[in-house]
């Protein structure tokens, strides 16, 4: 896979303005890399890595990954520990030589050494602790299962900022404790064993651009199903879990599997990889995280998410957005995040169309998959919109500052995060966006045209290719929309990046047919996430254990004195949960009398008195008498075209 690079751009509110500084087409890092990874001692929750770069005399830096692409937070450099580099002597009979590194004083994330006359190669020694910080905290490995991400135990030679990635040749290879099994988008040499023994796996030359974009999974507990038979490309659903019970999934799940794979070759119309593997880390052993990929998906999540049917169903799109991923994201990228390599900073202003998209066409996809039914997708679609009517830090940040800030408001989620934003905004924010610019073009087409127009467009351009990255700016994207549809698209999304409204964008719910009310009871989507409805009526987000970590300004509980980090331990005399908080509003509904609850603050305990009288309050969209039903029409499945396997 190569990296088709333009110029570096800068997000700015009209569009995308190119740099004058273009990228040296001839400045490429002259080295190769042979990778071993060692994961035999996961069980100490430490793997090893040895790695040789051929070099010349002289100085030279070496880079540790930092800017991953797809990943909204900076590498987890403070996991590498016992780094050694050593170097060869060409000379008969001298001894390799011990070479000291020095840290940049400014980029971390780079080594400065200086190679010695006679020395061609060197030897990098480095382990990854895979547990992260923290007494609680769990990281990519238990006992029983592991996932690789190989950015966390390389580093490569960087000799200016316009080295390229997709130059580096790797020959990675990895050893894995006994009997393990393991999953990848790598492709190995003939004769490799599935299981693991006492041989490393050996995978083909790489670049060190797709050996980041290729993780693997591996484990005691492993399952591979092939999924979608009939596509042009082979599909794969991988399990690695903490028991084998935790990857009997139903034929129904594989048929669903399946379904959305057709459904989003006919979304987008062609396919950007030579196979695709759906990788599924099941464990409660490991942290959960998801990571985007050409040719597959990294999805951590807890043991029972394929066979509890709650959290099946509650967190049904999460498959969907990533496999959507693979278009809007890997193929198809904002141009300021299409960098060169790993160190260049990338520029996430574009994240509302990379998140944002993907999260309306993820949750459109999980629709037509039949994973969701459209009336739970509705009532998905009430919490998202009725969250945004909750936020108050829409009144000073507005939406195109979330996305600029990515990396900085990424795992910021905390006290008074309504007051801050956080680096998810952009996913629901944004989906609301283009649920807009989807019922808009139904709209203004009389119904012949959608956002799947644009789609097959924009990231089906170019026909079925390998893995390669289409970098694109803004003025390219309204450009493709204005093919399908003519409309003032610039003003369109400028008005509602940069709106410092304090509701969220209804828009796309007007214009598809529908309002946001409140009713007494959660919605089937609300129920199954056991929402708890608190920010809609007391307006505190409050969680099982009675920790509050949000208020809203002028609020019922802001106005009692609630503040966030202060814990309820009492509700009308009683202990409190859940329930007897929401009994406690229901009591109070209509009445004079005031809820009391008992918080502990600081070590401090005291009484707080809530006057609040309306209620119970739960989104849930209600139907405009006299509207179409344009959001419905827009989930249904997409039919294969009878010219062409669109299916792909």
């Amino acid at each position: 896979m190569k990296l088709a690079i333009r110029p570096l751009v800068i997000f700015l509110s009209l569009g995308i303005v190119p740099c004058s500084t273009a990228l040296a087409a001839d400045a490429k890092a002259q080295t190769s890399i042979s990778l071993n990874v060692d994961m035999r001692d996961v069980d100490k929750k430490i793997v090893h890595a040895t790695e040789t770069i051929t070099v010349r005399p002289g100085k030279m830096t070496l880079a540790y990954p930092k800017w991953i692409p797809n990943e909204h937070a900076f590498a987890a450099i403070d996991q590498q520990v016992n780094l050694r580099i050593s170097g060869n002597n060409s000379d008969v009979g001298k001894a390799r030589q011990t070479i000291p590194w020095r840290r940049d004083a400014l980029d971390l994330y780079s080594y400065h050494i200086t190679v010695p006359e006679g020395v061609n190669t060197l030897e990098i020694k480095t382990d990854f602790i895979t547990t992260p910080n923290g007494e609680t905290a769990k990281g990519s490995a238990s006992n029983d299962l592991a996932v690789l991400s190989w950015n966390n135990l390389l580093l490569y030679a960087y000799p200016t900022p316009d080295t390229q990635v997709a130059d580096i040749t790797v020959m990675p290879s990895l050893f894995l404790p006994a009997g393990w099994r393991y999953a990848s988008s790598l492709e190995t040499v003939s004769g490799t064993p599935a299981v693991a023994a006492d041989s490393a796996l050996v995978f083909k030359p790489v670049s060190l651009e797709m050996l980041v974009d290729a993780p693997v999974i591996a484990g005691k507990n492993f399952k591979e199903i092939p999924l979608a038979p009939g596509t042009r490309q082979p599909h794969y659903l991988d399990m690695v879990a903490d028991t084998p019970a935790n990857m009997d999934i139903s034929p129904q799940q594989i048929e669903q599997l399946g379904k959305m794979i057709t459904q989003g070759g006919l979304m987008f119309g062609n396919r950007h990889y030579r196979s695709y593997r759906l990788l599924l880390s099941l464990s409660d052993q490991i942290t959960g995280l998801a990571g985007d990929h050409h040719e597959s998906l990294d999805s951590r999540r807890p043991a029972r998410f394929m066979t509890d049917p709650t959290m099946r169903l509650a967190f049904g799109g999460f498959i969907p957005h990533d496999f959507v991923h693979s278009w809007n994201g890997k193929y198809r990228r904002p141009a300021g995040a299409a960098t060169p390599n790993f160190q260049v900073p990338q520029d996430g202003g574009g994240l509302w169309v990379h998140e944002g998209l993907t999260d309306y066409l993820g949750n459109q996809l999980t629709v037509r998959a039949g994973i969701w039914t459209p009336e739970l997708y509705l009532d998905a679609l009430a919490e998202t919109v009725a969250r945004f009517d909750q936020r108050p830090g829409k009144t000073w940040r507005n939406l195109q500052d979330t996305a600029t800030m990515a990396m900085i408001l990424w795992n910021s989620s905390g006290s008074y995060n309504s007051l801050r934003r956080d680096g998810f905004d952009f996913y629901g924010e944004g989906g609301l966006i283009w649920l807009d610019v989807d019922m808009t073009i139904r709209n203004k087409s009389g119904g012949k045209k959608s956002l799947d127009d644009f789609n097959r467009l924009f990231f089906g351009n170019g026909g079925d290719t390998d893995a390669k990255v289409v970098p694109y700016t803004i003025p390219e994207l309204v450009a493709a929309l204005n093919s399908v549809v003519a409309a003032d698209w610039q003003q369109f999304f400028d008005e509602r990046l940069l709106s410092l409204s304090p509701n969220a964008p209804h828009g796309g719910l007007t214009q598809g047919g529908y309002r946001l009310v409140y009713r007494s009871t959660p919605n089937t989507f609300a129920a199954l996430r056991g929402s708890n409805g608190f920010l809609y009526s007391i307006a505190a987000a409050i969680d099982g254990n009675g920790m509050v970590s949000d208020v809203l300004a002028d609020g019922p509980a802001a106005r009692a004195g609630l503040v966030p980090n202060m814990k309820i331990t009492l509700v009308n005399g009683k202990n409190y949960s859940k329930n007897a908080m929401q009994e406690a509003i229901r009591q109070a509904q209509g009445t004079a009398e005031t809820i009391t609850v008992t918080v502990q603050d600081a070590g401090n305990s005291r009484i707080i008195n809530l006057d609040y009288h309306d209620g119970e309050k739960f989104p849930a969209l209600e139907r405009v008498a006299g509207t179409a039903d344009l959001i419905t029409e827009a989930l249904k499945p997409l039919a294969e075209s009878k010219n062409r396997d669109a299916r792909g």
